[in-house]
């Protein structure tokens, strides 16, 4: 993702009296409010449903209405060996759709149509609530955009039971009053908060508790993110997982992020259960040259599901897939297919099986899935920025299981993508 401009305040210029002048000025207004994200501010006032652009290269952000309180329910990891779950090891509410398996669980939002505070029950929320009521020690917690007050009151509680509370979050969404008002709850009882200031984005979405337990994935701490847009989280209990997250989140806090620092990995390479689990932070990382490196190594078929796709390395080692006769199917959020550097054209021009997706909402997958057997999942879009510019977090996952999951929720998007949802 190219990195995008923070808001700014401009001065109106005086326009000059010149009729052809003053309309190149408009044009060149419509596109500087356009790029800066303004068009998509203005939208969500007036729909309610989140902008999809990141200006000028794709995000996320929303102004959602503040959920009800509900006692959570989180479900315990299963022992079962690593294939299809037991039922009793499934999750299912009209809000998220959970499996687990015999190292990890995984979590995938059920968007409702159309969807309102109403409805907001059953929902990833109260599932990572839980989990930090759990919580003896410590929460770290680093989030792009941070707008649930069910989280922030399982934080508060936290406090309250000696549990030491730390979070790192993206200044630029302080600009919206639901996050503020959040934010300065948490630094009211006293629990420390770092804003990233950096233009690029502090894009992570993972938290770790009693270095024990990490939570990652695609979705932002926001009603929108929980139940309007397709998002999926990895929730996994490994000590040694653990130490690497908190070794970024330690990064974050002391204002290490950005492309100035070295890896900071203590264990990038672990096996859970027969599974193989890479960690990688951009742009600390090389995660594209290691998605690339992957793609290389497909035989028989790739899933992508993209919120943002710009990045060529990536859209080139696909077209070389589809070239040595591996099946390769993409479903990329609609709103961006068109955007600026979008590979949305060139793929389809390259004959592979390309659509934008049906959530009228947002797909906010960051997924890739190959042959079956590895994922890709995390903060991290298919952009250049991302790579070099963002904080984010990838896990490269090879177990069969796994990908089972995330290639059956590749299946219901992609078959969305086809049927289109209306919201009404």
């Amino acid at each position: 993702m190219p990195s995008r401009r923070r808001t700014r305040r401009r001065r109106a210029a005086t326009p000059p009296k010149l009729t052809t002048l003053i309309a190149l000025l408009v044009v060149l207004l419509v596109v500087w409010l356009y790029q800066e994200g303004y068009v998509d501010r203005l939208i969500e006032r007036l729909t309610g449903v989140a902008p999809a652009v990141e200006a000028p290269e794709l995000d996320e952000g929303a102004t959602p209405d503040q959920p009800r309180a509900l006692e959570p329910t989180v479900p315990q990891p299963s022992m079962a060996p690593a294939a299809a779950p037991a039922p009793q090891d499934q999750v299912e509410t009209e809000a998220l759709r959970g499996y687990a398996g015999a190292w990890y669980q995984v979590y995938f939002t059920k968007p409702r149509y159309p969807e309102g505070p109403a409805t907001r029950s059953g929902g990833l929320d109260e599932t990572i609530a839980a989990d930090l009521d759990a919580a003896q020690r410590r929460i770290d917690l680093v989030v792009f955009d941070l707008e649930l007050q069910r989280i922030a009151d399982a934080l508060l509680r936290a406090v309250q039971r000696g549990v030491q509370v730390r979070v790192v979050a993206d200044r630029e969404n302080m600009e919206n009053p639901d996050m503020a008002a959040l934010i300065g709850q948490l630094q009211a009882a006293g629990i420390t908060v770092v804003l990233d200031e950096r233009e690029a984005f502090m894009h992570n979405k993972f938290i770790v508790i009693d270095d024990a337990v990490v939570w990652t994935g695609s979705a932002n701490l926001t009603p929108n993110d929980v139940y309007r847009n397709n998002n999926n989280m990895l929730r996994v209990a490994d000590q040694r997982l653990a130490q690497n997250y908190r070794a970024k989140a330690e990064d974050l806090l002391a204002g290490g992020g950005g492309p100035n620092g070295g890896s900071v990995l203590v264990d990038p390479e672990l096996t859970l259960d027969g599974a193989r689990v890479a960690t990688m932070f951009a742009p600390d990382d090389p995660i594209t040259a290691r998605i690339v490196e992957r793609l290389a190594r497909a035989r028989r078929q790739v899933e992508v599901m993209a919120f943002a796709f710009t990045s060529d390395p990536i859209a080139d080692a696909l077209l070389a897939a589809r070239e040595r006769g591996v099946a390769v199917r993409v479903v990329m959020e609609s709103r961006n297919v068109r955007g600026s550097g979008s590979e949305f054209e060139r793929l389809q021009a390259g004959s592979i099986d390309i659509h934008g997706d049906g959530n009228c909402y947002i797909m906010h997958h960051k997924v890739i899935v190959i042959d079956g057997a590895t994922v890709v999942t995390g903060s991290f879009n298919f952009t250049r920025s991302a790579q070099e510019q963002n904080d984010e977090n990838v896990l490269i996952v090879d177990d069969l299981s796994l990908a089972a999951r995330y290639g059956e929720e590749f299946e219901r998007v992609y078959a969305q993508a086809l049927q289109p949802t209306r919201c009404g």
